[in-house]
């Protein structure tokens, strides 16, 4: 017994020294895993920080570009009563044209009556000038005869004058 004793001790033995063998070999696998996995935990760490610092930036554009977009907005609110405005404006400066090319026809019509007015009262006037040219051709030659039979008159006179002296002498 005691022989199977010591050949049991050394068969547990060696089992525990195989064991503990494999048991360093693991433990050495497993230190060196437990290495590569602490870096790629400082890696992962690392890259987390990374992706939480884009993040952040993202945040940030987010919120400027939200910024950005409540400014447009404003802005397109404003613009949309401008253009409002400005269609009103559109309309009154429209109606406005409208008023101002019916004033220009009207005296455009006007300014047509009365240019044939005008060539009227000219052909009148140079009618009348034609008149009284002739009534003064008229006149001077009546004037003439005036004076003719004054001179006429005056020699009549002479000789009556003569007539008489000559009968009452």
């Amino acid at each position: 017994m005691k022989k199977m004793r010591i050949l049991l001790s050394v068969t547990v033995l060696g089992l525990m020294l195989t064991v503990a063998g494999c048991n360093r070999a693991e433990l050495k696998d497993l230190k060196a895993e437990l290495v590569k996995t602490q870096k790629d935990r400082d890696s992962l760490a690392s890259q987390l920080s990374s992706e939480k610092h884009k993040v952040g930036k993202h945040e940030a554009q987010n919120t400027d570009l939200g910024d950005m977009r409540t400014g447009l907005q404003k802005e397109i609110e404003r613009l949309s009563t401008s253009n409002a405005e400005l269609e009103l404006q559109v309309a009154a400066l429209t109606k406005g044209r409208q008023t101002l090319e019916k004033q220009v026809s009207e005296l455009k019509n006007q300014a047509n009556t009365l240019t044939e007015s005008r060539d009227a009262a000219l052909a009148e006037a140079e009618n009348a000038k034609g008149r009284i040219d002739a009534l003064a051709s008229q006149l001077d030659s009546e004037k003439k005869k005036v004076r003719d039979l004054q001179d006429q008159l005056k020699l009549v006179q002479a000789a009556i004058a003569d007539l008489q002296k000559k009968f009452s002498l």
